[in-house]
């Protein structure tokens, strides 16, 4: 017998069709989505629509965050009627080029959301939000005997050695806005230090940011960092799956820009409308969208982190190439770094002379490989000096090179400074 999800799938194979690029001609009656949502979000949503309205043609292209900024600064955007997704780069590289029609005033977001959408809130219409946090299984909890974690801050803890995945700012959108949370929250050299040392904990790195929770939901690992969507459909049929918000982690609408067409879809404006609408609103939290409407205040009475678009948009890139060679490049010499640490502190957990030594080796270990004053000089030397496309790859090239050298450097150093540490106290 063919499963549930195997049923679904082909019914909704007639409402979303996953579309090369190339084959994108949307005409009137022809509504082409670009979406960084995976397809399950838009179900419900698609499938209402289109019953409602018979002669609709909805197309939808699925790509990750990084393939939809490719894919929009092509002329294939000249065939994309409206773009949904939870990232504010995406959006903005549309705003850039000018592709962004301005939205009615009835569509504008609640001022009380307004500090957490960063493209101009006139160019945007806001169908709902996330926030995010930290999800867990506690079964796979209890049998590894672990706490159970506060917010994402805790994801540091020795404790949790192996038992961490999380997506990379490189291959999710929401997981760069964690991390610029991160970054924004604590400070470039503090926030760097607890992004190493949760990389440090990782048992793996997930492709995508869903991936997260549907590992920790297998009980192939503990615990990890995800926007509350995910968990939340998680929690509606597994009990043992955990969630915790973090306000130290920004709310992240969900943002649908127009795009600007000679001959305008009839029907996309219904389709915005629809999504804006009460029944919609009402229910967005309880479908697999799982989104908090922009009408429910919830989140909103805590003080999370704000975000600036110039800031972020500035060192996007860099900051994704800093990730990968901190951690996702180097994982196991990381790893291998850290648990030598973690054994050292239990084998001289009365030695003060030692514990002090081995403070001094774990800020050595995780602080950032390049200062901000340094990164950002380097970043504007880049990008910012009218250089070619190949002026740009050479020398991004040559500074990503720079950084590993750097951070290969380091976990040597650390590696010889815990070796002499033991070799020392025997």
């Amino acid at each position: 017998m063919r499963s549930h999800f195997q049923i679904l799938a082909c019914k909704i194979a007639l409402l979303l069709t996953c579309i090369s690029p190339f084959g994108v001609h949307a005409s009137t009656d022809e509504l082409v989505i670009l979406t960084t949502f995976s397809r399950e979000p838009l179900i419900p949503l698609v499938e209402q629509f289109s019953k409602e309205h018979k002669n609709a043609k909805i197309k939808v292209i699925h790509r990750p965050t990084t393939s939809s900024m490719t894919l929009l600064s092509k002329s294939y955007v000249e065939d994309i009627d409206l773009v949904l997704t939870s990232s504010p780069l995406v959006i903005s590289s549309v705003a850039k080029q000018g592709k962004l029609a301005n939205v009615p005033d009835e569509m504008r977001a609640p001022e009380v959301l307004k500090p957490y959408i960063l493209p101009s809130s006139d160019s945007v219409v806001t169908i709902g939000y996330s926030g995010a946090g930290v999800v867990w299984n506690s079964d796979y909890l209890n049998n590894h005997q672990l706490p159970q974690p506060q917010g994402f801050l805790s994801l540091a803890d020795p404790a949790y050695f192996g038992h961490v995945t999380m997506s990379t700012p490189s291959r999710s959108g929401t997981t760069q806005l964690m991390i610029e949370s991160t970054l924004e929250h604590y400070g470039w050299n503090k926030g760097w230090t607890v992004i190493n040392n949760i990389g440090a904990n990782l048992g793996t790195l997930s492709s995508r940011s869903f991936g997260v929770s549907d590992a920790i939901a297998s009980g192939s690992l503990g615990l990890g960092p995800t926007i509350d969507s995910y968990a939340k459909i998680l929690m509606r049929k597994l009990d043992y799956v955990g969630f915790v918000h973090d306000t130290r982690l920004t709310l992240m609408p969900t943002y649908i820009g127009l795009v600007k067409r000679e001959s305008q879809d009839a029907y996309l404006t219904s389709f915005v409308e629809r999504l804006l609408s009460p029944n919609v609103q009402a229910s967005i939290q309880e479908n697999a969208f799982a989104k908090y409407s922009v009408l429910n205040t919830e989140l909103l009475s805590n003080d999370h982190v704000q975000l600036n678009l110039d800031t972020i948009s500035s060192r996007e890139e860099g900051v994704k190439l800093l990730f990968d060679i901190t951690v996702t490049k180097q994982l196991p010499a990381l790893q291998d770094a850290w648990l030598r640490v973690i054994s050292a502190r239990e084998k001289y957990y009365l030695d003060t002379t030692a514990l002090h030594e081995l403070d001094s080796i774990e800020s050595l270990l995780f602080a950032p490989p390049v200062s901000l004053e340094m990164f950002n000089q380097q970043m504007d030397n880049i990008f910012n000096t009218g250089k070619s496309n190949a002026e740009i790859s050479a020398l991004l090239a040559q500074w990503q090179h720079n950084i590993r050298v750097i951070r290969e450097d380091t976990l040597e150093i650390v590696a010889d400074r815990i070796r002499m540490l033991s070799g020392g106290l025997k």
